[in-house]
């Protein structure tokens, strides 16, 4: 019970976000991830870097996932995220793909949020 209390409070505190307009619609950032999987007894921290451009409704961005963990293994880069959204009225029509660290794009994802 205290590894698991102990867990909860270290993921809590050590995921946070944050980002930064650096001007002409480009938005830097980056999220961090800590978690602790009690069945397994592993723990995982990730890094997400994320690179945004938005303007008139349109935002373009691309961002990579770094297991800080396992850097020595020398799989740092394993490819980049891209993702497309044009939002309008409470509709976001968006279009996602991925890609490896070859740069070679895996399948295409394209559909259509809602709110209200």
């Amino acid at each position: 019970m205290k590894k698991l209390l102990l867990s909860a409070a270290l993921v809590v505190t050590a995921t946070s976000v944050s980002a930064m307009d650096i001007g002409y619609g480009l938005s830097v950032g980056a999220t961090t991830d800590m978690s602790y999987t009690t069945g397994t007894e592993t723990w995982e921290l990730d890094i997400t870097p994320k690179l945004s451009m938005g303007a008139y409704g349109a935002t373009l961005s691309a961002e990579t996932t770094v297991d800080v963990l396992d850097i020595n293994n020398g799989d740092i880069f394993t490819g980049l995220d891209w993702k497309a959204e044009y939002a309008w009225k409470g509709i976001t029509t968006y279009t996602e793909v991925s890609s490896d660290a070859d740069f070679e794009f895996g399948n295409i994802t394209m559909g259509a949020k809602f709110s209200f």
